[in-house]
């Protein structure tokens, strides 16, 4: 299956975590532990944020797999509230 991320986007997402990470690092020189802390949740955060994107860009694949009968039932039942919308006598645009 075809990615719909591109890899050249995962590589600019990528880079510019450990860029913030490393900044993070650089500007944390003096240890304390608050300080670790503080760059420990930064890198959770940023790297929760990367799997999230790396789960949504294979919604039917994973540990999250979502079964498209889902989907399709919700396309149905969003095409009939809008054919019961539509004014009578209007011309449908398919």
């Amino acid at each position: 299956m075809k990615q719909s991320v591109p890899g050249l986007i995962w590589s600019v997402l990528i880079l510019f975590a450990s860029a913030l990470i490393g900044s993070m690092l650089i500007f944390a020189a003096e240890a304390s532990i608050s300080k670790a802390v503080l760059v420990g949740v930064f890198t959770s955060c940023l790297t929760l944020a990367l799997l999230t994107v790396h789960v949504l860009d294979f919604p039917f694949e994973s540990a999250l797999q979502l079964p498209s009968r889902d989907f399709n039932e919700t396309l149905e039942k969003v095409d009939h509230l809008m054919a019961a919308a539509k004014p009578p006598g209007s011309r449908q645009s398919e």
